[in-house]
Formats: structure tokens, C-alpha cells, sequence
């Protein structure tokens, strides 16, 4: 049994690789605003809490991450190649909801989700815009233009762009805003099995008991700083929710 044991804990187990890496990174904006400097890594299979007041930086954060827009400074590499708006082969690898939408007004759902899945060169795009507009209960809706559909469709369908290839990093900027409890409840199964797969998700959710619930990780961007919440992971969901509503309301971590 000794000889067991030993061999047991000796033996390491190989290291989950670093999928996102921040060094330093770092964007400034001509009004003054300043995010970073920024040192960040995610490992395959992590979904992580983002947490910030308005203004803090996250929209910026995640803008970054996604290739949106480019860095002042510093490196960030996703799979060990550099981010930036010229990646356009890695960035295809990212999915991006943003806070606010982008949709095209006068499109339809079916013609928005076509386009995507064509110009990410999906295989069988049909059944890709079919089984998107399933999951999130858009069938009914596929030909009515944008602009003509409630808020929440609109998110779904936000959802359904910038999770229809299955991308290996996807960026949620506050997605359960006007979701119903179904659909709610869909996005939240969608993120744990992403999580089963060895897929990072980083969110912005301002529910810090939804937030608990489905991200065993949690960081903080306050005014243009990230830090982890590094206790975050050895609480229960209550003390997790605890800790936010004191950071935000009490006045301290």
C-alpha cells in the first residue's frame, strides 16, 4: 500500500495550457482613460466572472480580447499567437457578444446568421443557422428584420452569431440582460458545457449569484486595473455573493 501511495504522488499530472496571455497590456484613450497595465492568463476550460462598475474598463477588456480593437502596449497572445484586428484567422477562433448590439436593423435573424457561418467557412452552414435558431427558440422569428424584434430576441440572436462556430474563446458582455428565464437557463447550460469541452468563457454578469452559480473563477476591473478575487474559488456560492455585494456596496473585498 506505501509503495502505491508514493507512486501516486509522485506522478504530475500534465499542466492545462495557458490559452490567453496578457502581459502588459495596455490601451489608452485620447480622453485620458487608461486601461492596464494588464497581466492576465486563462487556461482551457475556465469561465471566469468578469466584475466592474460602469466605466471600469470591461468593454474595453473584452474589445481587446477579441481583436476588436489593438493594444497601446504590451503583449497578448491567444494560443500563442498575437491578437490584434489584423488576426483574422485567430480571431475566428474568438466569439464576441458585445453589451450593446451590432446587429444590422434591416436583416433578418436567418440572413445575419448565414452570412456568419459563410464567412466563417462552416461547414454545412444551413444546419449551423438551423440548429442556432433552435437553441435559443428564434424559429418563428428567422424572417423578421431586427428592428422589428423585442429586445431579448435580439439578444438571443446575438448569441446565436457569436456562438454558431463553437469558438474556442467567447466573450459574453453582460448576455442574460433581457433573456427570459428559459432562454436564461439554455445560455447557462450552453456555458457549463463549453467548460466540459476545454473552451474559456469570460463574462460580464452584474447578478453576483448568477455569477457564483457558473463561474468558479472571478476577476475585478476597477477603474482600468484587473486583479483576481483570489478566495473566489474556496467559497460557497453564498459567500461568493457575499463578496461582491461588499465589495460594490460595503465598501471592501
Amino acid at each position: 500500500m506505501q509503495e502505491a501511495h508514493t507512486t501516486k504522488s509522485t506522478t504530475t499530472e500534465p499542466s492545462t495550457p495557458v490559452t490567453v496571455k496578457a502581459t502588459d497590456l495596455k490601451r489608452e484613450w485620447p480622453s485620458g482613460f487608461t486601461l492596464g497595465p494588464i497581466n492576465f492568463e486563462a487556461k482551457a476550460g475556465e469561465t471566469i466572472a468578469v466584475f466592474g462598475k460602469n466605466g471600469a474598463g470591461k468593454s474595453t477588456f473584452f474589445q481587446l480580447l477579441s481583436g476588436s480593437i489593438d493594444r497601446t502596449d504590451g503583449d497578448l497572445k491567444i494560443f500563442g499567437s498575437k491578437m490584434n484586428p489584423d488576426a483574422s484567422t485567430l480571431r475566428r477562433r474568438v466569439g464576441y457578444l458585445p453589451q450593446e448590439s451590432t446587429l444590422p436593423e434591416w436583416t433578418t435573424a436567418d440572413e445575419i446568421l448565414t452570412y456568419a457561418a459563410k464567412l466563417l467557412e462552416l461547414p454545412n452552414p444551413d444546419q449551423m443557422v438551423e440548429q442556432q435558431l433552435k437553441r435559443w427558440d428564434a424559429l418563428d422569428w428567422r424572417h423578421r428584420p431586427i428592428c422589428k424584434s423585442s429586445h431579448g430576441m435580439q439578444r438571443r440572436i446575438g448569441l446565436a452569431v457569436s456562438m454558431i462556430h463553437d469558438p474556442d474563446v467567447l466573450i459574453l458582455d453582460e448576455p442574460f440582460n433581457a433573456l427570459d428565464i428559459v432562454n436564461g437557463r439554455t445560455l447557462q447550460q450552453a456555458i457549463k458545457e463549453r467548460s466540459r469541452h476545454g473552451k474559456i468563457t469570460l463574462i460580464s454578469i452584474h447578478t453576483p449569484l448568477l455569477a457564483a452559480e457558473i463561474c468558479p473563477r472571478a476577476i475585478l476591473i476597477e477603474a482600468g486595473k484587473v486583479s483576481e478575487l483570489t478566495t473566489w474559488s474556496s467559497l460557497s456560492l453564498t459567500e461568493r455573493s457575499h463578496l461582491i455585494e461588499t465589495r460594490f456596496f460595503g465598501g471592501g473585498l
